[in-house]
């Protein structure tokens, strides 16, 4: 200790700690040196570590010499390399993600990211790759619930209550929100027909929009069937068949809705800690050529929004109280189109969409922002809590949401954001 004052940082830190430790197991012999040590730290050192190390230590000792040696003396954890405890399939996948964020979270893509509705042009299916995808994965048995995606040779067309073609595009409701269609199946993998998709809710009914382009199909297209695959939501046609009236003739468009339910035998397994994809495989036949082809659409979370979604203000502030913060999703919204930001506005357009207004406040100590508070119900039962907070003058938003259905929370963030962003 005579030349402490001498030494590097990093040998004084070392030389304190060790002192300290000496103290600790043999304090009749140390007593002094321990004093000497400490006194150097925090008085005569201008190191601002060692000072603090130091009043660290110097409190510990005086106050609590049990959870000094607690502190000081504790066991440390075994440092161990878990680079080789990777399963093989998931070594595989971050090994073609390596120059993404997989390589850094040790989580494939999908575990942390969830691709946005709409955005983009959705994936279609090379047919035999997914007959093979389908046959190892999604098979039902007989005694199984749920649809089988590649049972669809026998399927007629005698089952009642049609999904119909043509007419009113939207269903007919009175107020119906007109959904986001996308384009999800060309004609070179569908026959000859250009299909869109978009998903929305008429009357409390979870509708499936489709606008069907006849682009090379010489033969007019009359009837199609409709599968889809178990999926996230539990959705299923309430109808297999749809029926174009008119038939749709080569060059010619048509619109059809088919209307969807909940079913759980086709709610599909969503892995721990994982989000819930928000894509629904689909299988469709035309029933003049047997030809059949399969696309995937990523659904609109908000379809599912029920009219019972409204929360009185006590049970809001008990259930977002109740709600583990760690359970919280943040999102800020930009860019939004010019009065979007409006908080009326806002409130009238969630209401349409089966989100309730809850309450709003200012924010203290901060001039010209407000909080906004909302509540929503899946028709499957799932609540979601949302706290929006805007700025007055700036077209953006900041979106906190929580619910007990971790796995559904960026989904339903994500439907918030779309609904904003809308004009």
């Amino acid at each position: 200790l005579e030349t402490f004052e001498e030494e590097d940082p990093a040998v004084q830190l070392q030389l304190l700690t060790a002192t300290v430790k000496c103290f600790l197991k043999n304090p009749e012999e140390t007593q002094d040196m321990v004093q000497r040590v400490l006194d150097m730290a925090t008085e005569e050192s201008d190191n601002p570590d060692l000072r603090d190390r130091g009043f660290i230590y110097w409190r510990l000792l005086s106050t609590d010499p049990e959870a000094a040696k607690m502190v000081v003396l504790g066991d440390k954890p075994v440092i161990e390399d878990d680079t080789f405890r990777l399963e093989p399939a998931l070594l595989n996948v971050l090994i073609g993600q390596i120059a993404t964020l997989s390589s850094v979270y040790h989580k494939p893509p999908e575990a942390f990211v969830v691709r946005g509705p709409r955005i983009g042009a959705t994936e279609e299916y090379d047919e035999e790759e997914d007959e093979e995808a389908y046959e190892d994965e999604n098979d039902v048995g007989e005694d199984g619930g749920g649809a089988d995606l590649l049972d669809m040779g026998g399927l007629g067309i005698t089952d009642s209550a049609p999904a119909q073609g043509g007419g009113d595009l939207f269903g007919g409701g009175s107020g119906a929100k007109e959904p986001r269609m996308a384009p999800v199946c060309t004609a070179d993998k569908s026959g000859g027909l250009d299909i869109l998709t978009g998903f929305h809710q008429v009357n409390g009914r979870i509708m499936m929009e489709f606008e069907f382009s006849n682009v090379s199909c010489p033969a007019a297209v009359s009837s199609l069937a409709i599968q889809l695959n178990k999926n996230s939501f539990g959705l299923s046609p309430a109808s297999q068949q749809i029926v174009l009236n008119p038939p749709i003739a080569q060059g010619a468009t048509c619109r059809s809705s088919v209307e969807l339910v909940t079913t759980p035998a086709m709610l599909a397994p969503i892995p721990a800690g994982q989000p819930a994809s928000p894509q629904i495989q689909v299988a469709i036949k035309n029933m003049a050529t047997n030809n059949v082809f399969y696309f995937a659409a990523n659904f609109d979370f908000e379809a599912l929004f029920g009219a019972d979604g409204a929360l009185e203000r006590s049970a809001f502030i008990e259930t977002w109280k109740s709600i583990d913060d760690r359970k919280e999703l943040f999102g800020t919204v930009s860019d939004l189109p010019p009065g979007s930001a409006d908080i009326d506005q806002v409130t009238a357009k969630f209401k349409d969409n089966n989100i309730f207004f809850i309450a709003r406040r200012p924010v203290p100590n901060a001039e010209g922002q407000e909080v906004v508070y909302f509540s929503m119900r899946t028709s499957t039962g799932m609540d979601f809590l949302a706290e929006l907070t805007f700025k007055q003058g700036v077209n953006a938003c900041k979106i906190c949401l929580k619910t007990e259905s971790a796995s559904y929370g960026l989904l339903a963030k994500q439907a918030l954001e779309n609904i904003l962003r809308e004009p």
